[in-house]
C-alpha cells in the first residue's frame, strides 16, 4: 500500500480529538509508569497541544511531565503556557534550569516569560544565562509590554543597501537556517532603515545589482512606544505579516510579526471583556482569592450604592405608588428594557471604537442614528406595553405610564449607551467601562426615574 503523504487538514473538531487522544495515552503511561514512553510520546507534539494537556493535571503531575520534555520542546511549552501554570512550572524547575529554557527562546517570548516574573527572579535568570542573550532580552524589558517594543523581537534579518543581491541571498541562507523569515530591511551605514526588500525582488534581481536598486522605500515602521492596539489595526488595514520598529533617529530596533498581533487580539479582547464585566483582566494572573475579589469588589460596591440610589427613589415616589399599586406590576418591565437598550447601544459603539469605525468626524452621525434607532424601538414596545397592560389592568391611566415611560427609558438609556463611551475615550478612559454593571445600574436608575416622574405627572394630572 502507498504511504500516505498528504497533509493532515485540521478542523475545530479533529484537534479536540487528538487532544484528547494524547490526553488519554499520556495519562496512560503516566500511571503505568512509563517513562520512556511519555518522553517519546510528549517530545513529538506541538508545544501549543502540550500546554493544553499541563493544565489537566496537578503541580507534582506538571514536574514529572515537564521534566520528560527535551530542552528546545520545553522552552516552547513554556512559552506556550497561560500565566498562572507558568509561575507554578518556573517554581518546580529552578533558576538554573529556567535560564537554559529561556536561551532558546525568541527574544520577545523570553522578555515575555521573564516579564512575568518577579524583578528578584527575572535578574537571577538573567544572570544565568549568556551576556549576549541576556542584553538582548534585558533591552526587550525596558519597553512597556503593551507597546511595540514590548512586543516585537529583535531577531531579524538585515542587509545593507550597498550589498550586491548575491551576497545577500547568501546572507539569507545562513540565516534562515535558525529563524523565519518575514521581511528584509536594508539598513543604511548607520543602521538606518531605508526600505524593505522582498523575497520575490531579491530572487528575480540580477546576482550583481546593489540592494539599493530593488528595495520598497515606502514601507510603514511604528515608533517602539506605540501601542500595540493600534499597531494590530495598522496589520489589519494594510494586511501585513511583519513590521519594523523604529527608534527616533529612524534606527531599526526590531520588528513585530503576525503571531504577536494574534496575541495582541485575544489578549485586547479579553481584556475588554473583562472591564465590561467590571473587573480586571489582571485577575488571570491572581493565585489566591482573596486577589481576585480585592479586584472584583470596588465595582461591585459601585453598583451597590447605584441600587441602593434606586430604592431611595422608590421611597420617594411610594405615595404615588400607593395610590395606584397596578404600576409596581411593571416596574421590572421598564427597569429591564431600559437597561437592555442601554448595552446594546454601549456594546454597538464600543465596538465600532475598538475597531476604528468612528473617528471625530462620525461621533454626531453616530449617536443621531442611534437615537432613530432608539425611537422606533421606543414606539413599538410602549405601544406594545401599553395593550398589554390595557389588557391586564383595564386602566388606561396606567397604561399611558407604562406606554410612555418605555418609550422614554428605551430612548434616554439608548442615547447614555452611545454617548458615556464616547466621552470616556475623549477622558482617556477604556470605554469598555461604560458597558455591563456599570451602564446597567445607571441605566436602571434612569428608567425608575422616568417611570416614577411620568407616572406622578399623570396622576397629578388625569387622577
Amino acid at each position: 500500500m502507498a504511504e500516505n503523504t498528504m497533509a493532515e487538514t485540521l478542523t475545530t473538531a479533529s484537534i479536540e480529538e487528538r487532544r484528547s487522544a494524547l490526553n488519554e495515552t499520556v495519562a496512560e503511561l503516566y500511571f503505568a509508569g512509563d517513562t520512556r514512553g511519555l518522553r517519546l510520546i510528549l517530545n513529538s507534539q506541538h508545544p501549543a497541544d502540550l500546554a493544553d494537556l499541563m493544565h489537566q493535571y496537578g503541580d507534582d503531575e506538571q514536574q514529572e511531565l515537564f521534566a520528560c520534555l527535551a530542552e528546545s520542546v520545553a522552552a516552547g511549552v513554556l512559552a506556550e503556557l497561560d500565566t498562572p501554570t507558568m509561575l507554578d512550572v518556573a517554581e518546580n524547575i529552578g533558576p538554573e534550569q529556567l535560564s537554559e529554557l529561556v536561551g532558546e527562546m525568541a527574544p520577545d517570548d523570553a522578555a515575555d516569560v521573564l516579564g512575568e516574573l518577579s524583578e528578584e527572579q527575572s535578574e537571577t535568570v538573567l544572570g544565568l544565562m549568556g551576556r549576549e542573550e541576556a542584553d538582548e532580552v534585558r533591552e526587550l524589558l525596558t519597553h512597556e509590554e503593551d507597546t511595540g517594543g514590548g512586543i516585537m523581537t529583535s531577531r531579524l534579518l538585515t542587509v545593507r543597501e550597498d550589498m550586491k543581491v548575491e551576497a545577500a541571498i547568501s546572507h539569507l541562507r545562513e540565516w534562515a537556517v535558525d529563524d523565519q523569515v518575514f521581511n528584509i530591511y536594508a539598513l543604511d551605514i548607520e543602521g538606518r532603515l531605508k526600505g524593505i526588500v522582498s523575497l520575490r525582488s531579491l530572487v528575480l534581481a540580477q546576482p550583481d545589482a546593489p540592494i539599493g536598486q530593488i528595495v520598497q522605500r515606502d514601507s510603514i515602521a511604528v515608533a517602539a512606544d506605540m501601542d500595540q492596539e493600534e499597531i494590530a489595526d495598522l496589520f489589519r488595514d494594510y494586511d501585513l505579516v511583519a513590521l519594523p520598529v523604529v527608534d527616533d533617529d529612524g534606527r531599526l530596533m526590531g520588528e513585530v510579526t503576525v503571531d504577536d498581533i494574534v496575541t495582541v487580539i485575544d489578549e485586547e479582547a479579553t481584556e475588554d471583556m473583562y472591564v465590561m464585566a467590571a473587573t480586571s483582566s489582571e485577575e488571570r494572573e491572581e493565585r489566591s482569592t482573596f486577589g481576585v475579589v480585592r479586584r472584583r469588589i470596588p465595582w461591585l460596591l459601585v453598583c451597590l450604592v447605584g441600587t441602593l440610589m434606586a430604592g431611595g427613589m422608590i421611597d420617594a415616589f411610594q405615595e404615588s405608588l400607593s395610590s395606584l399599586t397596578a404600576l409596581l406590576f411593571f416596574m421590572p418591565a421598564i427597569m429591564a428594557m431600559g437597561g437592555n437598550a442601554g448595552i446594546q447601544t454601549s456594546t454597538v459603539t464600543i465596538r465600532n471604537l475598538a475597531t476604528g469605525e468612528l473617528q471625530k468626524g462620525t461621533v454626531l452621525k453616530s449617536i443621531l442614528r442611534e437615537m432613530r434607532i432608539a425611537l422606533m424601538m421606543g414606539s413599538a414596545l410602549g405601544t406594545l406595553v401599553f395593550c398589554v397592560s390595557q389588557l391586564w389592568t383595564g386602566n388606561w391611566i396606567v397604561g399611558s405610564c407604562v406606554g410612555l415611560a418605555m418609550f422614554c427609558a428605551v430612548v434616554f438609556s439608548a442615547f447614555l449607551g452611545a454617548l458615556v463611551p464616547i466621552v470616556f475615550r475623549g477622558v482617556g478612559v477604556d470605554p469598555a467601562v461604560a458597558s455591563g454593571p456599570l451602564i446597567t445600574t445607571l441605566n436602571d436608575g434612569l428608567s425608575l426615574g422616568i417611570y416614577f416622574s411620568i407616572a406622578s405627572v399623570l396622576l397629578a394630572s388625569w387622577g
